[in-house]
């Protein structure tokens, strides 16, 4: 029985005659070879001997980068991991590779051998191969709490190195936390707060930015059950021990969960500024109270009003007194009949429905319209979350032990810090202002050869002309950055006796 009757019921096949069965097969076979010839035209032959391409053609700009700042000798300065004696790689050269991978979306473990199958990557690192996720693995494995520290220094000297290479400046820092929930059995994975994954275990991270440049400052890795202002102040000092002597820190913006006395004390007996938005308890909703009988409201537009009481005021547990800004919105609600209402009955509108927001500062010159819009671009510290997330993988904490996952997100935020630098140094505004992943799928990650030797060699890409303006536009500030960091070299380098 032939191809034919695959379709065919078995007894309609043996019904036929043995002309009508040649008749089908001859017609079968026209079709067939009609088919393959089509097919023919996209399916080539293919061979696997092309040692020069890679699948991240735009990565050899940010590996020049790297190597101008020097990345790889500050993870070496910083950490002293003991390798045996025949191992293939540094603790160095596998961060500094780890780091790439970051940078390429490889956010696990396991896609990192996706490196060792990519020729043109190893062409560009001067790598006779790749190392294994295993290598990684047992890496991580060799990792304590020291470790962890050391990699928190290379991140500092890091943006201590960007410090030094940019004029000295005043600085806000953003403070956040976010909920990593986990579908394992890893340490410190516990039941606390989780909007999204309600009664999963989950991990904690608090992060701190500088505003603007939006630079990670620091980060630490808690249980799940760690609130917000759980062990705050402890990685508030920690952070601020961490800025570059360079940087001035004049304030820094807070959420509601953040909300306590004993911090605005503290930022307050440090001569720092402070927004934090308020919850509203009963001691909070009693002063809106206060402020709409006094009316006290100014509006700013059709929807918004801003408030302050005259006086400083301490909440009932507090020792000190601080000032509050109320933001009242105007909430516009209806309630429209439903399907089974009498016919032309009319909707329903309710006025004079507001939602507020309260704020405590200790800024004293600033309008209170000003204090709430301040506040409000905080909001940004978020969006760098959720990019640390999407783009990096932050929120893939594998590893069951918890130094594991701590030393693997360290190295998530070095590759952000770098990727970070780069593309506010090198890159063009448009593609400067671009999130990780888009700067991953529009730059670093495109299919490319190298091609040449020696001074001849050269990366060829296909014909992109917005990348080809890009890429230009960066090997042109490449330059200029190396005119910098040289100066900062023979500036800091003692002259040799002679």
């Amino acid at each position: 029985m032939t191809m034919i009757s695959h379709n065919l019921a078995e007894e309609q096949f043996f019904t036929w005659t043995r002309q009508q069965k040649r008749a089908m097969e001859r017609r079968q076979a026209g079709e067939r070879a009609r088919l393959e010839k089509l097919a023919r035209k996209t399916d080539l032959p293919v061979t696997f001997d092309n040692e020069t391409i890679t699948a991240f053609g735009g990565f050899g700009v940010l590996e020049a980068f790297k190597q101008v700042i020097g990345f790889s000798l500050l993870v070496q300065k910083h950490l002293q991991v003991h390798r045996h004696h025949n191992c293939h790689y540094t603790a160095a050269q596998l961060i500094d590779i780890v780091t790439d991978a970051m940078v390429f979306g490889l956010s696990r473990l396991e896609h990192m051998n996706a490196l060792k199958t990519d020729p043109g990557y190893k062409l560009l690192k001067e790598l006779d191969r790749a190392p294994d996720e295993r290598t990684v693995r047992y890496l991580l494995g060799q990792f304590s709490s020291d470790e962890v520290e050391a990699l928190c220094r290379v991140n500092q000297a890091l943006l201590e190195l960007k410090a030094l290479m940019e004029l000295p400046r005043r600085v806000w820092l953003d403070f956040d936390d976010t909920v990593i929930t986990l579908f394992g059995s890893q340490e410190g994975a516990v039941v606390g707060y989780n909007p999204r994954y309600r009664g999963r275990p989950s991990h904690k991270i608090k992060v701190a930015f500088i505003a603007g440049t939006t630079e990670l400052v620091n980060a630490a890795l808690y249980d799940g059950k760690t609130a917000s202002n759980g062990q705050f102040m402890d990685f508030l000092r920690d952070t601020l021990a961490r800025i570059s002597a360079r940087i001035v820190v004049v304030g820094i913006r807070l959420d509601k969960g953040f909300f306590d006395e004993k911090n605005f004390n503290y930022l307050e007996d440090q001569n720092l500024h402070y927004v934090c938005k308020a919850p509203l308890n009963s001691s909070i909703r009693k002063m809106i109270d206060y402020v709409n009988q006094e009316e006290l409201w100014r509006p700013l537009d059709d929807t918004y009003a801003v408030a302050e009481l005259p006086v400083r005021v301490p909440l009932p547990s507090w020792e000190r007194p601080r000032r509050f800004v109320f933001v009242r919105e105007k909430v516009k609600t209806e309630c429209r009949p439903t399907s089974g209402g009498c016919p032309g009955q009319e909707t329903l509108q309710f006025h004079d429905l507001y939602d507020y927001e309260v704020i405590v500062t200790n800024l004293d010159d600033m309008p209170p319209e000003e204090v709430w819009r301040w506040y409000n671009k905080r909001a940004n510290v978020e969006n760098k979350i959720d990019e640390l997330k999407t783009g990096l993988g932050l929120d893939q904490n594998s590893q069951h032990a918890m130094v594991k996952n701590q030393a693997f997100m360290w190295i998530k935020v070095l590759a952000y810090n770098l990727l970070n630098w780069f593309r506010q140094t090198l890159l063009p505004e448009n593609a400067a202002r671009a999130e990780v992943s888009t700067i991953r799928r529009l730059v670093v990650n495109v299919p490319a050869n190298i091609v040449g030797n020696g001074r001849y060699r050269h990366i060829r890409l296909a014909a992109n002309r917005w990348l080809e303006q890009v890429t230009c536009f960066a090997k042109a500030k490449l330059r200029e950055f190396i005119g910098i960091k040289a100066w900062l070299n023979v500036v800091h380098r003692p002259e040799p006796a002679r």
